[in-house]
């Protein structure tokens, strides 16, 4: 069995980012998570932890064969392995490592864990039978994936007085008001700085309002193999709601990543609309279409 390597330095992102690049080019977004997921999991949903404790890799030889993003404060992990090694050995193997890991973290930091949680996508039956063998059950919907091809961007201007700009470092405080404002409040100033800071951090495009206050936001990844791009997260501040900012904003990054970067595809992630009927349609209404869903499988504690 290939033992487990703990994160060391920013070249453990940066291959594992490489690799995954490549695994979605010969299997698609089915299984893998988009190269944008792995540094915002790592820096921004595991933001309590060291990497050290919550990102793991996999080595046969010099190439990767798996890489795993633990986030005990959720209850669920993400286990990236090669297409050469699904459903081996191995992977499972690597299950059972996560699986150690979480209840290990969830005790030195005190955390309640009911359960370990992993996400299937509906249209991947093989690893879904795979996780039901190793005791995991289908709980809900969790996440649904939608696709633009970018063949008809939608033209949507903002209002009067608001403006585009590119977030800096120094913008730490502001950009940590508008994502405190957007989901549950977590950031100050100097915690999101490290998370900007971060190696993996690529383009956080912000919409600014006539009081100078940062109104929308969305975070853009960049895959350069398959040419798409990824919009995590996407959000806007309490105050500034149906005013049609994180359409524009979302319509603007398209336009402009597919002049920077020569994207041919956008994707964001959302809620299914049982749990947020807002972003479903408004993800539609600049031509998105839904690829297909994510459920939740859930293992109890034992």
């Amino acid at each position: 069995m290939i033992q487990a390597q703990a994160y060391r330095d920013s070249g453990d992102l940066f291959r594992a980012q490489a690799a995954l690049m490549r695994w979605v080019r010969e299997r698609g977004l089915g299984y893998y998570i988009h190269k944008g997921d792995v540094g915002h999991r790592l820096c921004n949903g595991g933001y309590k932890f060291a990497p050290c404790e919550i990102f793991f890799s996999w080595l046969h030889g010099d190439e990767l064969a798996a890489f795993a993003i633990l986030l005990p404060n959720w209850e669920i992990f993400d286990l990236q392995v090669a297409p050469a090694w699904l459903y081996s050995d191995l992977h499972s193997g690597a299950m059972r490592f996560c699986e150690g890991k979480m209840l290990e973290l969830a005790q030195r930091h005190k955390l309640t864990m009911k359960k370990l949680l992993v996400e299937v996508g509906e249209t991947d039956r093989a690893y879904a039978d795979f996780v039901v063998q190793r005791g995991y059950t289908y709980s809900k919907p969790c996440i649904s994936l939608a696709r633009h091809d970018l063949a008809e961007l939608p033209d949507k201007p903002l209002p009067a007085g608001f403006r585009f700009h590119d977030a800096d470092a120094a913008d730490a405080a502001n950009l940590a008001d508008a994502h405190n404002h957007s989901f549950t409040p977590k950031w100050d100033a100097e915690a999101y700085a490290a998370v900007f800071q971060a190696p993996h951090m690529e383009r956080e495009i912000v919409v600014i309002a006539p009081d100078g206050r940062f109104a929308a936001f969305v975070n853009v990844w960049h895959d350069s193999v398959n040419r798409s791009l990824l919009f995590e997260p996407v959000g806007t501040h309490s105050d500034f709601r149906r005013r049609g900012l994180a359409s524009a904003l979302m319509s603007y990054a398209m336009r402009r990543m597919q002049s920077e970067w020569g994207i041919e595809c956008a994707y964001v992630c959302h809620q299914p609309l049982a749990m947020n009927a807002a972003s479903g349609p408004l993800y539609a209404s600049l031509g998105f279409v839904k690829l297909h869903d994510f459920a939740e499988y859930a293992k109890p504690m034992s």
